[in-house]
């Protein structure tokens, strides 16, 4: 076993949820907006982006584009956000109903994607472009039912080079958000724990009923999920939730509370789990609607030998005066951490300070 599962008490679920507003749902809903359940199904990885654009442009814009939507970063391993494919136009119709799709061009050009992108595009945008000297057009679930089209227009190949360098991060953030979005609702699929459950706490969260609780310590102001397959398995990972919250008349949280909360934590409540600070990443971050910090990297466990990635969530609500750590931990030896990661924060994003 991954962990020795332990529970200050025990507690039985029913399984009667409850949604925005007080109107008693079993499913967390959110998410569902994501898909056009009208279109047919999306193809693609969800981390693939297919990039159309032609090689003279391509030649200036890529390090700028490539750097900027891809971002590497260091877990246990170096992992990537996206990975950018760049396609042949004449792939277009191929790939029409893939997930992410990126379209780069300038007006002035005769090659054939700025020609392709001249001839799909409305009227109204390319006359934009004219008068401005580039932007960026965004179509949700154009020809599939979870998918993202961006185009990127220039007026000129200058110009393009100029607003290529300027919306490399806004056309992250984009994909991101749908990535998200689309690990949320991966996750809500099922039913989530009753909000009856929370009512210990000065808090609540949308937490699948597929996770059961792996501490509750109530005196310690400290409550984790674990999601385990049934069966021991080295394909399907080993996710944890955790809320951690103290009173704190005023603000002092920092990376360097954050750090030596969370080494305490692990120390107190995962047999001893632990992270090189030196190592790493530390952010300013926003949670829901609360400003704080983020903590990304790997963990080991010297006890068993095992490691994995982790992200801690920092934040002190004025409010209640009261600091909160929400720490997510996955385990997941055979594959990639950065997209549970990401399907955990959008889980953790539930969170709601009562």
């Amino acid at each position: 076993m991954r962990r020795v599962l332990f529970c200050a008490t025990v507690i039985l679920f029913a399984l009667a949820g409850c949604f925005k507003g007080g109107e008693k749902a079993d499913r967390y809903t959110i998410f569902d907006k994501l898909l056009d359940h009208g279109k047919p199904l999306a193809m693609g990885d969800d981390r693939d982006v297919y990039v159309f654009c032609d090689a003279a442009n391509w030649k200036t814009l890529e390090p700028f584009i490539r750097s900027g939507i891809e971002r590497e970063v260091p877990i246990v391993y170096p992992e990537k956000y996206f990975n950018l494919i760049l396609a042949d136009v004449k792939e277009a119709n191929t790939l029409v109903k893939y997930k992410n799709i990126l379209y780069i061009g300038d007006l002035a050009s005769t090659s054939p994607v700025s020609m392709h992108m001249k001839s799909v595009l409305a009227q109204d945008f390319v006359s934009r472009v004219n008068s401005s000297g580039g932007d960026l057009f965004v179509a949700k679930n154009h020809s599939s039912r979870d998918q993202v089209i961006l185009f990127l227009l220039g007026k000129d190949a200058i110009s393009l080079s100029k607003i290529g360098a300027l919306q490399a991060d806004p056309i992250f953030s984009l994909l991101l958000r749908r990535l998200t979005e689309r690990q949320g609702y991966y996750a809500y699929q099922g039913k989530v724990l009753p909000e009856d459950f929370f009512a210990p706490y000065p808090y609540s969260l949308k937490i699948p009923d597929t996770y059961r609780v792996y501490s509750n310590d109530q005196q310690g102001n400290f409550l984790s999920f674990l999601y385990r397959a049934k069966m021991q398995n080295r394909e399907i990972p080993d996710k944890y939730i955790s809320v951690y919250h103290e009173a704190m008349p005023e603000n002092k949280v920092d990376i360097a509370w954050t750090i030596a909360k969370r080494k305490e934590l692990g120390n107190k409540y995962f047999e001893g789990d632990e992270f090189d600070a030196e190592l790493i990443r530390q952010e300013p971050f926003r949670l829901g609607s609360q400003n704080g910090y983020r903590l990304m990297g790997a963990w080991k466990n010297m006890k068993h030998a095992i490691g994995g990635g982790f992200q801690s969530f920092s934040f002190w609500d004025e409010n209640t005066k009261t600091a909160y750590i929400i720490d997510n931990i996955v385990y997941f030896p055979a594959g990639d951490k950065l997209p549970i990661l990401v399907e955990l924060y959008a889980i953790s994003n539930s969170l709601k300070i009562k």
